[in-house]
């Protein structure tokens, strides 16, 4: 009886193991040549921040490839890193990522819809086998089996809108990719993009629509210099809050800020941001936002914050929206009932967002204008 008691015992280890590992599986880091992920399929980082795979930015919206930041509290939304090549994918069942030789490939029912290039392709050797890891740092990058340290491509080099601590703007001395990050506001199209500007220490140079340029520079605490400037890395400047996980560099238009989660506030603070007011650029207010005499943002009369918390903390890119939707009316834009009214606008620096065109003599023939269209 005391064999068959030991042999009970002896035998809830290995289950409680078992079930351990094929948990554990699931959350998987790696893909080894042949593999991949596909549909909903994701990759985990060892370190359980950051999670990859195919996402939307929206309901009813294609999914790209991406990364985002697992575990976030549920009032601050999902912060997600997209890669520069958005590839889109309209039916998510049938894409996948997958790693034939040295090279990632996304599919979709089977056809190639973009694969990634090889840094030094020519200047030696191919490896045997490559491997696609993603890194505690968020950063996934394709490299050698055999040698760790020889990177064929990674995903830092090729950011949308956002760089996290690790990843640089200018020159990747290792890939010979020159990064910068690009916004497309969707809404207008307006786009700003932010490069290095090798001409003063630490600087950027931040164009919005190819015309209105701004020069400035990091503050030392941000960034480290590399390459006589030719390449900044952001570092991790708050290793101590949780690794710093939820911090990065985001791009807005004409604005870019160093932005983290405050548990305490329960929003997203802007730790350090430029332009520093909204006297330099006429972007820096948001949507339906005004730049006062004092430098501070404000709405047009007939709009508020669209998210009031982030205002009270200097935080004003998302704008305004309307306090009341319009009441007008259309039937063809012949006719319209309507209540609304027209605020005249001083000083405006370009036109507002989305805006469009039409012929009116006088004001009164353009309220009736934008009143027939209700727009």
């Amino acid at each position: 009886m005391e064999a068959v008691k030991r042999v009970c015992l002896l035998s809830r280890p290995p289950l409680a193991t078992f079930f351990f590992l094929v948990a554990a599986a699931f959350a998987r880091d790696t893909i080894l040549p042949g593999e991949g992920i596909s549909g909903n399929q994701t990759l985990v980082s060892r370190n359980g921040v950051f999670e990859l795979g195919f996402f939307s930015p929206g309901p009813d919206i294609y999914h790209f490839l991406g990364v985002q930041i697992r575990n976030m509290p549920r009032n601050a939304g999902t912060k997600r890193f997209w890669f520069g090549d958005r590839v889109k994918i309209e039916y998510l069942p049938s894409a996948a990522l997958q790693l034939f030789g040295d090279r990632l490939y996304i599919t979709e029912n089977g056809t190639n819809l973009w694969w990634s290039s090889v840094a030094g392709a020519g200047d030696g050797p191919a490896p045997a086998s490559a491997v696609a890891v993603l890194l505690d740092s968020g950063n996934l990058v394709v490299r050698d089996q055999a040698n760790s340290s020889r990177v064929l491509w990674q995903s830092f080099d090729y950011p949308g809108d956002a760089l996290l601590p690790g990843a640089r703007l200018g020159l990747d001395g290792d890939t010979g990719n020159n990064v910068s990050l690009t916004f497309t506001d969707i809404n207008s199209w307006h786009k700003s993009s932010l490069s290095v500007d090798q001409r003063r220490r630490n600087g950027f140079v931040l164009t919005t629509d190819g015309c209105d340029v701004l020069r400035g520079a990091f503050p030392a605490w941000m960034v480290s210099s590399e390459g006589n400037g030719s390449s900044l890395v952001l570092l991790n400047s708050r290793p101590a809050a949780g690794a710093g996980i939820a911090e990065h560099l985001q791009l807005h238009l004409g604005q870019v800020n160093l932005r983290s989660w405050s548990s305490f506030a329960g929003c997203w603070v802007a730790r350090w941001t430029f332009p520093s007011d909204c006297k330099s650029s006429a972007f820096f207010c948001g949507r339906f936002g005004a730049c006062t005499s004092n430098g501070t943002c404000g709405c047009v009369h007939g709009f508020e914050p669209s998210k009031p918390s982030e205002w009270q903390r200097g935080y004003f890119v998302d704008g305004c929206s309307r306090s009341l939707p319009l009441r007008c009316t259309a039937d063809d834009g012949l006719t319209a009932e309507h209540d609304d009214s027209f605020v005249l606008l001083d000083n405006l620096r370009g036109l507002p967002y989305n805006s469009q065109n039409d012929t009116a003599e006088g004001d009164e023939c353009c309220r009736q204008a934008c009143l027939s269209k209700c727009c």
